[in-house]
């Protein structure tokens, strides 16, 4: 293990959303959004004081490197033969999803994706102007399952647009198969569909899993899709956005670039973010990314055994991808588990209601804390709860 991850900076102190500390507390461990708590790795704060040190901030065109470390990037990690001309950056991957929707729906079409999902996913859904249709993944012995029965109803009665994808899903960390996302692009294809794909935790992936972007699944999902990536989760870069988008089929690319392009982000990049996305896309963070794998899977084997033993009404699914635990808390019968946990164990962590009105009993908690952080918030939620 290594001891890097073991210490992190005062978040009460630098405005971090997670750690911000309700009226009159000022004890509160933040369990809630999704970013982590360790220092970036070295690279990152050299690629910035380089950036820094030039002291003027003109536009800036892409380097032809900087395309080549991206398309070397896909290639080493995941074997996927990207071409300059799919990529285009937007600062946030909401904002590129929420761009994308404009590019491939019409106001009044429908937009699928699986439930429970991510708050902020249904708003873009709505701002475009599209409604939105729930298939329900299927909770059996803790384990989340695609519900394709009901995917294929819904493809074929709701006529949607366009497919919204989460891969690694937000907030089960579900990690898709190779087989099931060729089934997934298959139903697409047949009923005439386009996928958006969110696999901004793909950088987190345990043990016996695999993220496969939806690009490199078939040559079906290559006409079809619009993928969206970003090495913010992985490397603690969230308020460096950078998303990189790929769009491989010329079409759906002109598309894109359509409602893109007037943004003017081509030209207009934050020169921080895009040196931070390509020191950590050039190697250079490899084995900081191994070494955090390695730190957050017993973060999560910890919490997800502490629960199981000393609060067993708390049911956690094991994610097999990113730094979060999704808990069904329906056996302790409180009211709303979020608020009790906030006020009776000085632990934040989003309420489940804001993953779909189905999810009012379940909480999402974020363990990417020092181990010292994460103990100290378990032991304050058994406290809690055995008190209530």
């Amino acid at each position: 293990m290594n001891p890097f991850f073991d210490t992190a900076p005062d978040h009460r102190k630098n405005g971090s959303y997670r750690w911000e500390q309700p009226a009159g507390r000022d004890d509160v461990i933040g369990m809630g959004t999704a970013d982590l708590d360790y220092c970036c790795p070295e690279c990152v704060k050299e690629a910035c004081l380089a950036i820094a040190q030039e002291n003027a901030y003109n536009y800036r065109k892409k380097p032809d490197s900087y395309f080549q470390i991206v398309t070397d990037w896909y290639r080493r990690k995941y074997g996927l033969l990207a071409e300059k001309e799919w990529l285009s950056n937007v600062p946030s991957t909401i904002g590129a999803i929420r761009i994308a929707l404009s590019a491939l729906t019409r106001p009044g079409d429908a937009v699928i994706m699986q439930s429970p999902f991510f708050g902020p996913l249904p708003r873009a859904v709505e701002s475009a102007g599209c409604r939105l249709v729930e298939n329900p993944m299927i909770r059996q012995d803790g384990v989340y399952a695609l519900d394709f029965a009901d995917f294929e109803q819904k493809l074929r009665d709701e006529k949607p647009s366009v497919f919204l994808l989460v891969n690694p899903h937000n907030p089960t960390g579900r990690v898709f198969s190779q087989k099931e996302l060729e089934r997934l692009v298959a139903l697409c294809e047949q009923y005439d569909v386009k996928i958006i794909s969110d696999e901004v935790h793909g950088l987190i992936i345990y043990p016996g899993k695999k993220h496969i972007p939806v690009l490199a699944v078939s040559s079906a999902a290559r006409r079809l899709s619009v993928q969206v990536m970003s090495m913010s989760k992985g490397f603690n870069l969230m308020s460096l956005p950078h998303a990189i988008v790929a769009v491989a089929d010329p079409v759906l690319r002109a598309a894109w670039n359509d409602e893109v392009i007037p943004y003017s982000f081509g030209y207009a990049t934050n020169p921080f973010s895009m040196a931070a996305a390509a020191k950590v896309m050039d190697g250079s963070a490899d084995q900081w990314l191994s070494d955090l794998t390695d730190y957050l899977k017993e973060n999560r084997d910890l919490a997800v055994s502490f629960l199981q033993n000393e609060v067993p009404g708390m049911r956690a699914t094991v994610p097999e991808g990113s730094f979060l635990l999704w808990i069904d808390c329906s056996e302790l019968g409180l009211e709303n588990p979020a608020e009790f946990l906030l006020e009776k164990a000085g632990v934040s962590v989003n309420d489940g209601a804001e993953f779909g009105n189905a999810y009012g009993q379940f909480i999402r908690m974020n363990f990417a804390l020092t181990r010292q952080n994460l103990q100290t918030a378990l032991d304050r939620i058994k406290k809690a709860v055995a008190a209530r």
